[in-house]
């Protein structure tokens, strides 16, 4: 490995992060995480090794870059994806609470290869004004159908540059035996494709770090900026832990303790005149009397009749008021029939007064 040429060193590295990206194991695994470190670390050094050479200058155009040099833009960009895999701390050891800083980390990475692209122009003037405000720390919104399009277009844009990149992927290692400038459009096309892969990034990071930033403390510890004036609770917070403790998020299924009987000063206000819990203030007389000439519990002291006709009385209640009904006696109801009756015989004599056909008979003929 010392001999190797930054080149040569580079290449190495690359092949190692395309190994890791197909192997199928956790990446909390220990195995997992010090493959990854040791991938970082030697694209670390191939970057220091390129910021001693000084291969770029902010001052040059895309142009004027050797197309040997162009591959050695895409450093910023795997040191950033391998930062959102991280789960190590700065001693080696496995810290998911140390997942936010890698995450911040990577996307400073992220950010400088974008800043660097955007000085050589290879950016597009839509990806520009993304990357410009995203830089800014705000978010770039868009409708569900202007997100939805954006997506589809990338991955469209995607799809066509890793075919056109599959020659990189070759098991082919002679890439040099084409022209240059095949060559260089290949390297040139590498750099968009991993733009689009970085505002994936960057939007997946800020994702990610939201749901950090929300999710709940796993461990309550005397390490916190809570502070406990009351030794008892502490006492009793480190006993739970021991013993009534189920899960590492402290949930138990066990039953808690009856109020007790009787408390100490101490147990209600702390030295400093601060309520631990609510408590009502009864002397021990009148407690003891309760006792003797009580029932040991609070008994109604009226039926519901009696609240009832209490609450009557003092105007909370109103009766519901019977309505007056029409009165329908018996001597209505027989007059009724009497006049239905006498209006049946009047009918009747009239018709046998006047019988059927006794009127304007012939009158009108001739």
């Amino acid at each position: 490995m010392e001999q190797l040429t930054v080149a040569e060193r580079y290449k190495l590295a690359i092949q190692q992060y395309e190994n890791l990206q197909n192997i199928s194991e956790r990446q909390d695994s220990v195995s997992y995480q010090n493959r990854l470190t040791k991938i970082l670390s030697e694209f670390q050094l191939v970057l220091k090794l390129v910021e001693q050479l000084s291969l770029f200058s902010d001052n040059e155009r895309i142009e004027e870059i050797s197309t040997n040099y162009i591959p050695f833009l895409n450093l910023w960009y795997y040191i950033g994806e391998l930062y959102t895999k991280l789960l190590m701390n700065k001693e080696g050891i496995i810290d998911l609470d140390y997942k936010s800083e890698n995450l911040q980390t990577a996307k400073q990475f992220i950010f400088t290869y974008l800043e660097n692209l955007t000085n050589y122009d290879i950016l597009t003037l839509e990806q520009s004004k993304k990357f410009t405000i995203l830089r800014k720390g705000q978010s770039y919104e868009l409708s569900a159908m202007n997100k939805r399009q954006e997506k589809i277009d990338n991955f469209k844009k995607e799809q066509e540059l890793l075919k056109k990149l599959s020659i990189l992927n070759s098991k082919d290692d002679d890439i040099n035996k084409f022209d240059e400038e095949i060559i260089r459009t290949i390297y040139l096309d590498q750099l968009k494709f991993f733009i689009l892969k970085s505002f994936n990034l960057l939007e997946s990071i800020n994702m990610e770090l939201q749901v950090l930033k929300n999710r709940p403390l796993k461990n309550f510890n005397s390490s916190t900026n809570l502070e406990i004036n009351d030794s008892r609770l502490q006492t009793k917070i480190n006993s739970k832990r021991d013993k009534d403790k189920d899960d590492e998020y402290g949930f138990t299924t066990k039953l808690e303790s009856l109020p007790k009987l009787s408390y100490q000063v101490s147990d209600l206000i702390n030295k400093s005149g601060k309520i631990l819990q609510p408590f009502t203030i009864t002397s021990q007389k009148q407690n003891l009397k309760e006792k003797v000439f009580g029932t040991g519990q609070v008994l109604p002291s009226m039926t519901v009749e009696e609240y009832l006709d209490y609450e009557l009385a003092n105007g909370k209640m109103l009766k519901n008021e019977v309505k007056d009904k029409p009165k329908n006696d018996d001597n209505d109801s027989d007059t009724e029939d009497s006049e239905v009756e006498e209006e049946k015989r009047r009918w009747d004599d009239w018709k046998d007064d006047n019988p059927k056909g006794s009127g304007n008979m012939k009158a009108n003929i001739g």
